[in-house]
C-alpha cells in the first residue's frame, strides 16, 4: 500500500511536470523580448534527469549571436540555489555559463553559450586526450571552491541515495521479481551500502560538482564549460572523478581509467599515488555507490515523471557495477544481486520498449 501511494504521488508530480512543459511558446516570447530579436532559432538540447528543458537558440540575422535558454519550473527545481552557484563558481573562475537575464516566478533563464561539443562527443576522437586533460584540471580548480552556500554531502544524503535502487529499480519498476530480490538480498544491500558510504566519508572532503561527467561538459577552443552545477555540495574528494571516469553514458576502458585517475592524483593536493590500489577502491566504492543511486534515479525518472529517455542506460550501467562490483570483497553479494538482477531486468525493459 505504501509503495503504491508513493507511486500515486510521483504520478501527480509527473502530470505537474508535464502540464508546465507541455508549451514552450512563453519561454520562447520571452527570450524574444529579452534580446530584442525576432528572428530566432530554437533547438532543443538532451533531455536530461531532471524536470528542465534547454534550447540553443541562435540569430537568423547574426549566427554569431547565441545563447542557451533554460525552462526550469520553480516548483520543482533548486532555481534560486542554481543563480547563487553560478555566482560562486564564477567567482572562483570556474568557467560556468553567465545569466544574462532571468525571471524567476516562471523560471525561465538566459545564459551564454559555452559551445555544443560535449565530452561524449570527443570521445573516441582525435580531441579526446585533450578535452579530457582539460576536465580533470577544470576538475582539480572546482575542488578548491570554498563556499557557506554549498552544504554537505552528509551521511544521510548519502544513505538515501543508495536506497534509491531498491526503491525505485527493484521494488517499483520490476515488481514482484524486485520485491524477492530485496528481500532474499536485504543483509548483502546494508553491507554493501555500510562499505561505499564508509570510503566516501573516510576521503578529504571537498567542493563536488556532484554529475561532473560527458553530457555536462563542454569542450570548446581546447577549454572545459561546467553546466547543471546547482546541486554542488562538499563531499568525497574522489566523487566528480569518479563521475567522469565510470560515466553513466560512456564506458572507457579500465587502462584509460587508470591513466586519468593516477593524472587527477598525481596533480591532485589532497591525494598521492602512493598507493594506487588502496585509491583505486575507494574511487571504485564511490563509483559503485554513484551507479547504484543513477539506476534507480533512471527507474524513477520512467515512473514518477513519465521520461522513459534514461531507460537505455540502465543495462549498461548494471553491467558496469557487474564487472566493479566483483572486484572487491565487500561488494561481493551485492555482484551476486546485479547478477541475477540483470535477466531479469532485461526482460522488463524488453517488455517496455
Amino acid at each position: 500500500m505504501q509503495n503504491q501511494k508513493t507511486l500515486l504521488s510521483a504520478i501527480s508530480t509527473a502530470a505537474l511536470y508535464n502540464r508546465l512543459m507541455h508549451d514552450p511558446s512563453a519561454l520562447f516570447n520571452w527570450c524574444t523580448e529579452v534580446t530584442q530579436d525576432s528572428d530566432l532559432v530554437f533547438n532543443p538540447l538532451a533531455v536530461e534527469a531532471s524536470h528542465r528543458q534547454f534550447f540553443r537558440l541562435h540569430s537568423n540575422t547574426n549566427p554569431n549571436r547565441r545563447w542557451v535558454a533554460m525552462d526550469s519550473p520553480p516548483e520543482l527545481e533548486h532555481n534560486h540555489q542554481f543563480l547563487i552557484l553560478a555566482k560562486v563558481f564564477a567567482d572562483h573562475d570556474i568557467p560556468v555559463p553567465t545569466i544574462i537575464d532571468k525571471d524567476m516566478a516562471r523560471g525561465f533563464m538566459l545564459m551564454t553559450d559555452l559551445g555544443d561539443l560535449d565530452l561524449a562527443q570527443t570521445y573516441a576522437s582525435p580531441v579526446e586526450e585533450a578535452a579530457l586533460r582539460a576536465a580533470v584540471d577544470t576538475l582539480i580548480e572546482l575542488q578548491a571552491v570554498q563556499s557557506r552556500h554549498i552544504p554537505p554531502y552528509d551521511e544521510a544524503r548519502l544513505t538515501m541515495e543508495f536506497d534509491l535502487f531498491e526503491e525505485w529499480m527493484l521494488r517499483q519498476l520490476l515488481g514482484d521479481a524486485g520485491n524477492d530480490l530485496a528481500a532474499k538480498y536485504a543483509t548483502a544491500l546494508a553491507h554493501t551500502k555500510n562499505a561505499c558510504i564508509a570510503a566516501m566519508l573516510a576521503q578529504p572532503q571537498v567542493c563536488v560538482h556532484r554529475d561532473y561527467h560527458c553530457r555536462n561538459l563542454l569542450f570548446n577552443q581546447g577549454q572545459i564549460g561546467v553546466v547543471d552545477f546547482q546541486d554542488a555540495l562538499v563531499g568525497p574528494g574522489l566523487y566528480d572523478i569518479a563521475s567522469l571516469l565510470r560515466d553513466c553514458y560512456y564506458q572507457h576502458a579500465e587502462q584509460t581509467i587508470d591513466y586519468w585517475l593516477d593524472y587527477f592524483l598525481s596533480r591532485s593536493p589532497l591525494f598521492n599515488t602512493n598507493d594506487f590500489a588502496a585509491t583505486k577502491s575507494a574511487f571504485d566504492h564511490t563509483a559503485i555507490q554513484r551507479q547504484i543511486k543513477a539506476v534507480g534515479i533512471f527507474a524513477r525518472l520512467h515512473l514518477r515523471d513519465a521520461k522513459s529517455s534514461h531507460l537505455r542506460w540502465i543495462t549498461p550501467v548494471v553491467r558496469s557495477l557487474i564487472t566493479s562490483t566483483g572486484a572487491y570483497n565487500d561488494t561481493q553479494d551485492l555482484h551476486q544481486l546485479l547478477g541475477e538482477l540483470l535477466p531479469r531486468l532485461e526482460d522488463n525493459l524488453g517488455a517496455i520498449s
